[in-house]
């Protein structure tokens, strides 16, 4: 197919066609631009389809982008590596434009879904931020826990992954308390027995929000777990030790020390000293990671003030 019968047959879709023979010039253009296909020739005049689809993904860290690879090799080894570098579909010329259109259709429809996705995950951050709004004593409490898990986490060579994982915990981890009623959240004296099993569902309300947003999902550890305890005696599971994710165990001591070091509706905020033997008594119970417990107090005994530095 001749690509200006290519560039007539994307022209039934609902979309602006942008065109070139220059692998370099096409990543030019989606770095600076926004897409929703690549129909990527896999011989180029200068570097190989193949090569511009692994730097889409990899060098632009862009992997939403649908990318169907064309080419005129159909056999299983072309096909295996246009896939493992990061190609969505494999179309062989010569192809019928009917195939083609739908198969760009497809691509496109999926790309706006996950578009879609990321508007609906920024709905949940800003959900966050009006549970956080809702107890007036809580005022930035997500922003400090952010700079709290950085702090640990790199006190503990977290990978990157796992420092975006906290990142975005520490704003989502109360997402679930949406649905707990005011008499129950913002209760000032004790929980009834029957109020703390209502205000324990909010863990399992934020993971089961979050779960299904790619976006997001690498914070459903820490919204679900944050509560466990070491010994098993938390919730929602009652997973024990190591079985608790890394990431939730790094942000328990995160939101106990910024619980204990705020006023709340509960209690008024305590010295650093008095925070570190709250964190030894829960140590000594069994309730912490004692490891990650070691380097937390480790830093509170350095540096009394790191965690409240503006």
């Amino acid at each position: 197919m001749h690509l200006s019968l290519q560039i007539e047959t994307m022209q039934n879709l609902p979309c602006q066609v942008t065109t070139t023979d220059s692998g370099l010039q096409a990543l030019q253009l989606i770095e600076r631009g926004s897409f929703d296909l690549v129909l990527l020739e896999k011989r180029l005049a200068d570097i190989d389809g193949d090569e511009v689809c692994h730097r889409i993904r990899n060098d632009l860290n862009n992997h939403h982008l649908p990318v169907i690879m064309v080419t005129g090799l159909g056999t299983p080894e072309s096909l295996r590596q246009s896939l493992s570098r990061g190609a969505n579909d494999f179309i062989k010329k010569p192809y019928d434009p009917l195939e083609l259109l739908s198969r760009a259709r497809a691509a496109m429809e999926m790309k706006h879904l996950f578009d879609q996705l990321d508007n609906a995950a920024s709905v949940l951050f800003t959900l966050a931020k009006m549970v956080e709004a809702r107890d007036p004593t809580t005022g930035e409490h997500c922003n400090r826990l952010v700079r709290t898990c950085r702090i640990l986490g790199e006190a503990l060579k977290l990978s990157e992954f796992e420092h975006e994982a906290l990142r975005k915990g520490a704003i989502l981890h109360d997402i679930g308390k949406i649905a707990i009623p005011d008499s129950v959240l913002l209760k000032p004296g004790r929980l009834t027995a029957a109020e703390w099993q209502v205000m324990q569902r909010h863990a399992e309300i934020g993971a089961e929000l979050c779960q299904q947003l790619n976006s997001v999902r690498d914070a459903v550890p820490i919204i679900r777990h944050h509560h466990e305890r070491w010994d098993g005696s938390g919730y929602p599971d009652r997973l024990v030790g190591e079985h608790i994710p890394l990431v939730a165990r790094v942000f328990q001591y995160a939101d106990i020390y910024d619980a204990l070091r705020h006023d709340r509706v509960y209690s008024n905020a305590q010295t650093v000293d008095e925070i570190i033997e709250v964190i030894r008594d829960e140590l000594n119970m069994g309730w912490r990671d004692p490891e990650i417990g070691k380097v937390f107090i480790d830093i509170l005994k350095l540096d009394p003030r790191r965690f409240d530095d503006n």
